[in-house]
């Protein structure tokens, strides 16, 4: 599938992708899930539009870490929108209170919110969750104002090797995955699906959405990075069981982690190696596996209907 780009120049292009790298990066200079970053970094180059006027919906808002990085590198308001309550307490807990931030409680497939409400809407890695995605796609239109901007994160189907290798393998010989929420479960981890750059855009073009870009992220990684990341580093930090000073560096709640020192330094040194390649321009030309996919699409002006 062909990417589809707004009238842009190659070197404004550029020139976005790199403002948004660089202010994540300095805002988060120790994350092992690279890629996690790399979306993160997409997710605000593609909201730095958002002033002092606008409101962003980050719809599926978890533990809050995207709200934070909006909170802080955007201007605009910022509502989040989570099903679970623990996880509301959870973000309520490190954000703190600000004019800016409001925290809800509902349903990504049922949105608690007037028609037309919002400037932004951003809904990364929530999709895949839910049992009817078409659903959570038309609401996310309803509640966006016209000409408002939509931009969503999802799992590819074609994930690379690195990122989930017992995944991949048996996606080569058979049609079985590790599915569930067990620590092995890998890039399945309690997803109904995966998505192509195809049937992502196909979803929010019949919910009414135009297309603006497709792009895959991260196709490089660490061998069995998922595992490692999330079945393996999560739990440990969680429970407390790794030093307190590496578990701070690499704890997303904390607002201002102290720079790398130590093994940490040395070990985002051979992460941000592997990392490197996928900052090439022309990569989602040269690779068709990725991490994730973003869509930046569009709902057209003049459409208020719901």
């Amino acid at each position: 599938m062909a990417t589809e780009y707004p009238p842009e120049s190659a070197a404004d292009r550029q020139a976005r992708i790199d403002s948004a790298r660089a202010r994540v990066r300095a805002l988060q200079p120790v994350e092992g899930d690279l890629a996690f970053r790399r979306r993160t970094e997409t997710i605000i180059e593609w909201t730095a539009d958002a002033g002092r006027n606008d409101t962003i919906l980050d719809c599926g808002s978890g533990y809050g870490f995207t709200l934070r990085m909006l909170l802080d590198l955007t201007d605009a308001k910022v509502v989040g929108l989570e099903y679970q309550a623990e996880r509301i307490a959870e973000s309520q807990q490190m954000l703190g209170t600000s004019p800016r931030l409001t925290l809800v409680q509902g349903d990504a497939m049922a949105l608690p919110f007037a028609d037309n409400a919002f400037s932004h809407v951003v809904c990364s890695e929530v999709l895949e969750h839910l049992p009817d995605d078409g659903a959570a796609m038309r609401e996310m239109f309803r509640v966006l104002k016209p000409g408002g901007l939509l931009v969503v994160t999802v799992p590819c189907e074609s994930f690379p090797f690195g990122w989930d290798p017992p995944n991949w393998i048996l996606g080569k010989i058979s049609s079985r995955q590790l599915k569930g929420e067990r620590p092995w479960s890998g890039i399945w981890y309690g997803h109904q699906r995966l998505y192509s750059k195809p049937g992502l855009a196909d979803l929010a073009k019949a919910s009414g959405f135009t297309v603006e870009e497709v792009r895959g992220l991260s196709h490089y990684s660490p061998p069995f990075a998922h595992l490692v990341f999330y079945g393996i580093g999560k739990p440990l930090i969680q429970r407390g069981w790794v030093p307190a000073t590496l578990r701070k560096q690499a704890d997303r709640r904390v607002e201002a982690a102290p720079p790398p020192s130590g093994v940490t330094a040395l070990a985002m040194r051979v992460l941000e190696s592997i990392d490197a390649p996928n900052d090439a321009p022309d990569i989602d030309n040269r690779k068709d596996s990725f991490v994730s996919i973003a869509i930046r699409a569009r709902k057209p002006d003049g459409d208020a209907h719901a």
